[in-house]
């Protein structure tokens, strides 16, 4: 029904949203086993395919053209570690001849899952894709942006078709992990791989032109798709699999939307109904936010880009470490004590100053402040065996101490006391990062990580060509036209 009054009335979708959402969101503790209901899978799916370009203002289109830049170069760094080769060995033996290029990677084919897959994973491979801020457990880049430009070439979709998916995708992947209050990696689960198999599927959705219907039973498929452990945070090994959470939310996500395509049915209530995605992972969740704000308030403004390929978290950390430095004049060697104040999620899932690899490292709050006291956080080559094993490191990330931050302040924001062996003590606190929306990248600063990113695995001629034609996405009639090896 849903999907015939969109086709019927397209002209007041927004209206329609509004009024649905606020149902929505009165109705948070209806009985979802009611089918005659509107859920939030429809009101989302709806949302999604009905998405124009010609609604999206220049700041979002803007953020959609970084998102995929960002994404694309990520991925071509990745492309070149050991976890990623086992990866994309892996999708050449199961998917090799079909229409999607791989930046970077010439005479490599792939049918549109195992590119999805073999994108996420890359872009993912070292820490250094996008996500949102505040953080909901969504990485645009690695399960929207990527899978849907992979997509996009099986279809030879246009720029501008492609951004629109891209703002698509993340308005729908925003909302359900804002909706979650970030409580599904209290439990142990990596919240990426939940909430990405619906982005991507929605991003699809809009490229393939999808009626509302057939995106909500992609959605009910996307949502019995997901999942990713937080195990190797705790367990000292096997952090490979990190990376294999948005690869495989990413290629979760179009085999979602290639099954409601053939008729595949899944649960209209598979997100906020009973057994559905936010009860299954969440103990706290509030499905109001599912769709507040849809169609006025834009998700993709809440892109962060990371200056440093570490967690999220450590980044406020490592930018005011080497702040202080370039300002007070000290390096790791005169530090005699540091405290870092941080969020709850920080003491508990990031805290270890001891990690055995480079994933756990860059996980590592405490190791990564080090680290940066004795090499340049801002070159992603700087993280490597040499520096895991460097005594230096080392010795002072078993000497800072991480501290629980009262919740009254930025979540991500961190608050740090450094005394130096002079005597010097050093006090202060950073809430807005830079590459956060507060701090936003300029259009330098992202050719700049492009550039950097790219440099080994494109020329600097193709890299220009490439950059430029994804700053100008929205005129490139096809994107198999544009510059990837």
């Amino acid at each position: 029904m849903l999907a015939a009054q969109m086709r019927a009335e397209h002209s007041t979708r927004e209206t329609r949203f509004c009024v649905v959402c606020r149902d929505i969101g009165a109705q948070t503790n209806r009985d979802t086993d009611n089918a005659t209901m509107t859920t939030a899978a429809e009101t989302l799916a709806a949302y999604a395919v009905g998405l124009r370009y010609e609604a999206l203002p220049e700041s979002v289109i803007e953020r959609a053209r970084v998102c995929l830049a960002d994404a694309i170069g990520c991925a071509a760094f990745g492309a070149r570690f050991p976890w990623s080769q086992m990866v994309l060995d892996y999708a050449k033996s199961v998917g090799s001849g079909g229409p999607v290029k791989l930046p970077g990677l010439p005479g490599v084919n792939l049918h549109v899952p195992q590119a999805a897959l073999a994108l996420g994973t890359f872009s993912h491979a070292f820490e250094l894709d996008s996500l949102r801020n505040p953080s909901a457990g969504v990485h645009p880049g690695a399960t929207v942006a990527l899978p849907a430009f992979a997509f996009s070439q099986s279809l030879g979709a246009s720029g501008k078709a492609l951004l629109t998916a891209i703002v698509a995708g993340t308005e729908v992947m925003g909302r359900i992990g804002v909706a979650t209050l970030h409580s599904p990696e209290v439990r142990g689960f990596h919240a990426p791989g939940i909430s990405g198999p619906f982005g991507c599927a929605a991003a699809c959705a809009s490229l393939a032109g999808l009626d509302a219907a057939t995106t909500t039973n992609a959605f009910g498929i996307a949502g019995s798709m997901g999942g990713g452990l937080l195990a190797f945070a705790k367990a000292g090994t096997g952090g490979m699999v990190k990376r294999l959470h948005m690869g495989r939310a990413a290629e979760g996500g179009i085999v979602a939307v290639d099954l409601a395509r053939r008729g595949f049915e899944g649960p209209a209530t598979v997100i906020e109904g009973k057994f559905g995605m936010l009860e299954a992972y969440c103990d706290k969740r509030d499905a109001a936010r599912l769709t507040r704000g849809l169609g006025t308030e834009w998700e993709i403004e809440r892109l962060c880009i990371k200056p440093y390929a570490l967690h999220v978290t450590a980044q406020p950390s490592v930018q005011l470490i080497r702040q202080w430095m370039g300002e007070h004049k000290f390096g790791g060697d005169d530090v005699a004590a540091l405290t870092i104040w941080a969020s709850p999620k920080v003491v508990t899932h990031h805290s270890n100053a001891e990690p055995i690899d480079v994933m756990s490292a860059q996980y590592s709050t405490p190791f990564t402040v080090a680290l940066a006291t004795y090499h340049d956080p801002a070159d992603p080559e700087v993280f490597n065996d040499a520096t895991l094993a460097d005594g230096r490191v080392r010795a002072l990330a078993k000497r800072i101490r991480i501290v629980e931050r009262p919740q009254d302040v930025a979540t991500m924001g961190v608050a740090m006391a450094v005394e130096l062996k002079d005597g010097r003590k050093i006090e202060g606190h950073l809430d807005a990062f830079r590459g956060t929306p507060e701090q936003p990248f300029t259009r330098a600063d992202v050719k700049h990580k492009f550039d950097n990113v790219t440099r080994g695995a494109l020329s600097t001629s193709t890299r220009d060509r490439l950059f430029e034609q994804l700053m100008a996405l929205e005129t490139v009639a096809d994107v198999r036209e544009l510059a990837l090896f």
